[in-house]
């Protein structure tokens, strides 16, 4: 979820595009934070927005993007604190750890990503997770997986730092500042590829025994318990408009172009590409779009825990998993 630089000159302009979307007539309000700037990853959200999905449902849904600094939890929180219909995008261990250690009420209710969009740049091999030693780019909040393969005593390993410089915040990497960074397949591995002048290679954190789940829709408890219905109707109608993205990436890229005239719509759609295959994977083919495969998130946890970073491995009250419908 880390993008090109280019992408910062677009949070006002979303907000401002957000705003347009009042209410109108009987429709109910709802909110969707984004994790980052819309782009291809959030593509869903705009496109049921432009196609009339949401307002089938019976809701006016303001699509509000993130950005550097800009917590979805605490802004979930602040929403649902003030009684409204509010949902967000985010990882499902920042969640989880946010849900143990801060005692908020977040509930997953839906996972875009089936499986890590997240790879591991490095200038050299990699056999084992002990080869993966010194300083390691990454993202904040983006951490917790490359600590996860390594293990408890990972601090004595490894030196976790801020990932930037242009372009899409590679620069430090392809200077070869660090040996090590993250990569995501809708962006920094298609741009390593054109940028790189040298051998890398590229993991992906599966090929480590880390295989969780991203990109998951949360809401709270009393969001939940208040809107039970529209939540429902909320999850259904966002995965028509992925559903919709896949099979005419073309006018959906038309949609993101309203939303930010400034995005490269064929790199997007190139990421779309790379998207689809963490989307539609066997269990979304059976489960439908957005399926949360409790397994996944149960393994996620007691990785979490062993390599000390969570006190627990409970799930209790994290998930209440609402199918789309949506193949």
């Amino acid at each position: 979820m880390k993008r090109k630089a280019a992408l910062a000159v677009l949070a006002s302009g979303l907000l401002a595009w957000g705003l347009l979307g009042t209410a109108q007539g009987n429709l109910t309000k709802a909110t969707i934070i984004e994790s980052w700037f819309i782009h291809a990853e959030s593509i869903g959200d705009p496109v049921a927005v432009d196609k009339g999905f949401y307002k089938e449902a019976g809701l006016d849904v303001t699509v509000v993007p993130g950005g550097p600094g800009l917590s979805p939890i605490d802004r979930v929180m602040a929403e649902a604190k003030a009684g409204k219909l509010v949902l967000g995008i985010d990882y499902p261990y920042n969640l989880l750890e946010a849900r143990q250690k801060q005692k908020l009420p977040l509930v997953i209710v839906a996972a875009d990503f089936q499986e890590s969009a997240m790879r591991i740049l490095s200038w050299q091999p990699i056999a084992k997770p002990a080869d993966i030693k010194g300083t390691f780019a990454t993202w904040i909040g983006y951490d917790k997986p490359i600590k996860a393969v390594v293990g408890k005593g990972w601090e004595k390993q490894l030196q976790v730092v801020n990932q930037q410089g242009d372009p899409a915040t590679l620069g430090g990497w392809l200077a070869k500042q660090y040996p090590f960074a993250s990569a995501m397949i809708y962006n920094e591995v298609m741009v390593a590829e054109k940028q790189a002048k040298e051998k890398y290679y590229l993991y992906s954190y599966k090929d480590f025994g880390v295989d969780w789940p991203e990109n998951v829709l949360f809401t709270t408890e009393d969001v939940l318990k208040k809107y039970p219905g529209e939540v429902r109707k909320f999850v259904q109608a966002r995965y028509k408009g992925f559903r919709y993205a896949l099979d005419n990436p073309q006018e959906a890229g038309k949609i993101l172009a309203k939303y930010n005239p400034n995005l490269d719509i064929p790199f997007e759609l190139a990421g779309l590409e790379q998207i689809r295959k963490i989307m539609v994977t066997p269990d979304t083919q059976k489960n439908g779009l957005g399926y949360v495969n409790t397994a996944k998130l149960q393994k996620m946890a007691q990785q979490l825990q062993a390599a000390g970073l969570l006190e627990s491995a409970s799930l209790t009250g994290f998930v209440n998993a609402i199918p789309s419908g949506v193949k």
